[in-house]
């Protein structure tokens, strides 16, 4: 057992994956574990609007370092390795393929990114008085990252399906890449045609949103505010992620946390100003929060 869990994260040398921050050993000299700051981790799926509420809290005079996000962690900790030991492997150069890789990294850690995450150690000389990360997403990261983080509080972003969908059109991201073998390249998508997502060829999005949205959805293509091909790809991103990550469960642990002032939950179709305000009053005012206002 042992051999595999090397072959999925070697651990037996330190890498710096910043200046900031590193994982492995041996640990250099002064450097500290996670669990010895402050830490804010920020919890949602895509198009929640996390980067948006990372800009606000820094708006908002907050002292803090924001440690290397969800996508480069998934990379050198997780991709990375796994391409070095298993020769099969390729480089994920797609969003569904990648959601492989974290799935097979749960096998070893059901703690996920959770894990990751605790097991870094971090250069005191280079940070201010909070550490924040983007993101965690899912019940067995947040519940592994809440049991080995005790200094760590938590803030579950959220927004209605159709919000974080818009979103996610929008950003024209190249991270939201999906390979050509992911999807029905021999279907034609002709847009006066389309009348619910079985006919974009993504029929399991119809679970995430009513039959009214679903028509409204669609009518984006229709009044090309989006070609068939933009809309089912974000759509097929959409549905694997939601699989991926159960957002309910999730949202039950944190707000069982909710007594011990250590989450908060933001619907983030309100102001960005306003959620960094309350995360900064309900979470960051006990750790002796330096602001620059």
């Amino acid at each position: 057992m042992q051999h595999q869990v090397n072959t999925t994260r070697p651990n037996l040398f330190f890498e710096h994956l910043s200046p900031v921050v590193g994982v492995g050993f041996p640990v250099p000299k002064d450097w500290l574990p996670i669990t010895s700051f402050p830490l804010l981790i920020l919890v949602g799926m895509t198009g929640v609007g996390k980067s948006t509420i990372t800009k606000a809290l820094a708006e908002e005079g907050l002292d803090f370092t924001l440690l290397p996000n969800r996508r480069v962690l998934t990379e050198r900790v997780i991709i990375a390795p796994m391409l070095k030991m298993q020769e099969k492997l390729v480089q994920p150069h797609c969003r569904i393929k990648r959601l492989t890789y974290t799935r097979l990294y749960r096998e070893y850690f059901p703690g996920g990114m959770g894990h990751i995450l605790a097991s870094l150690h971090i250069n005191p000389q280079e940070v201010n008085s909070m550490l924040v990360f983007d993101s965690l997403r899912g019940e067995n990261e947040v519940r592994y990252a809440a049991t080995a983080l005790k200094n760590a509080k938590f803030v579950m972003l959220t927004a209605p399906n159709t919000v974080r969908l818009e979103r996610l059109l929008k950003r024209h991201d190249s991270f939201d890449r999906i390979a050509h073998q992911e999807l029905d390249d021999g279907m034609q998508i002709i847009p006066e045609v389309l009348s619910n997502f079985a006919s974009l060829g993504v029929p399991e999005a119809s679970a995430y949103f009513t039959p009214k949205e679903e028509q409204q959805i669609l009518e984006l293509v229709s009044k090309q505010v989006v070609t068939g091909v933009e809309l089912r790809e974000k759509l097929k991103i959409f549905v694997e992620e939601s699989q991926n990550y159960d957002s309910v469960p999730t949202k039950h642990i944190l707000e069982a946390m909710d007594t011990s002032d250590r989450s908060l939950i933001i619907d983030t179709i309100t102001s960005p100003q306003e959620s960094a305000k309350a995360i900064i009053s309900r979470l960051c005012k006990s750790v002796n929060i330096k602001t620059n206002k």
